[in-house]
């Protein structure tokens, strides 16, 4: 299904933009 294709991709952006967000504003601080 080609919904829950882009679903998925979406929540995987989401995922890394969070874990990348934390590993910056962890190493800033």
């Amino acid at each position: 299904n080609f919904g829950s294709l882009l679903g998925l991709c979406m929540a995987s952006q989401v995922l890394t933009g969070l874990f990348l967000a934390m590993h910056y504003t962890s190493d800033i601080s």
